[in-house]
């Protein structure tokens, strides 16, 4: 597989005059069979030799599908974008755009029987091949991979994270208003994981979020931690975003070793 376009950005505070569009430029991923997925990307501009970046897989909402390789760039990026200009070091983020057809998730349902599908859906696999080129590259720490998303992106979040030794190894993840496999949490009782929801949410029930957690601290996880806005609704992510502490936890969390973090339970 190959890059089509491969165009870096420098992650430093003089961008905070330019716009959501400009840090992250437009990229054209291309697999080996000609099939093109678009996605933005935000990356040191020069690189220091021989040292390799954290990474930030950012995953949009439902609202944001589409081809435009605009949409994506419309909520929580900005307010994460945001924050991480203020962070010492410079980071990597990804943040590529699913179609209508193709979400990151084969099906979404509120209920306790939702369940992990067998293989990833398309945009996922393509979103997770996106990183690990990275990795290959060697510009992306592989101790150093991190996830998020809202909404349906919140269910991607679960999702790239509960696949196990067949996926891919992710350091940490923030996932907003979404939903998971309360089936495979033994798979990432490890894991550091920090949760938001809304009490009021009408779009994804909260109780989402409160089984996965649950069912995270009875399989005996002491790395979940969440947080519920009591007047929050279903926007928000910028709110934990925007909140100083919760950027500076994620980039904090690495992989304690090279074996793989399943192999620890």
């Amino acid at each position: 597989m190959k890059f089509a376009a491969l165009l870096l950005v420098a992650a430093s505070p003089v961008w905070a005059q330019f716009s959501i569009e400009e840090m992250l430029k437009p990229c054209v991923y291309t697999n080996e069979t000609g099939e093109t997925f678009a996605y933005r990307m935000s990356a040191p501009q020069f690189p220091e030799a021989g040292k390799a970046y954290p990474l930030i897989l950012f995953l949009h909402g439902s609202g944001e599908c589409g081809t435009d390789n605009r949409q994506q760039l419309k909520c929580g990026i900005p307010a994460l974008m945001a924050s991480l200009l203020k962070q010492p070091e410079r980071v990597i983020v990804l943040a590529p755009q699913c179609q209508n057809a193709n979400w990151w998730v084969r099906r979404v349902t509120f209920d306790s029987n939702y369940a992990l599908a067998r293989e990833p859906s398309g945009s996922m696999d393509v979103a997770l091949e996106l990183c690990r080129n990275m990795v290959a590259t060697g510009l992306a720490d592989s101790n150093r991979l991190y996830v998020t998303g809202l909404s349906l992106g919140g269910y991607g979040t679960w999702d790239a994270i509960q696949r196990g030794p067949d996926s891919l190894r992710f350091a940490a993840a923030i996932p907003i208003c979404g939903n998971g496999d309360i089936r495979r949490v033994s798979l990432i009782k490890k894991m550091p994981v920090w949760v938001f929801h809304g009490q009021v949410d009408k779009n994804v029930p909260v109780a989402c979020s409160r089984r996965m957690v649950e069912a995270l601290k009875q399989a005996g996880s002491h790395a979940v931690r969440y947080t519920e806005f009591a007047d929050g609704a279903h926007d928000v992510w910028d709110r934990a975003y925007s909140d100083p502490e919760v950027i500076a936890w994620l980039l904090s969390q690495t992989l304690v070793s090279k074996r793989p973090w399943w192999r620890f339970w």
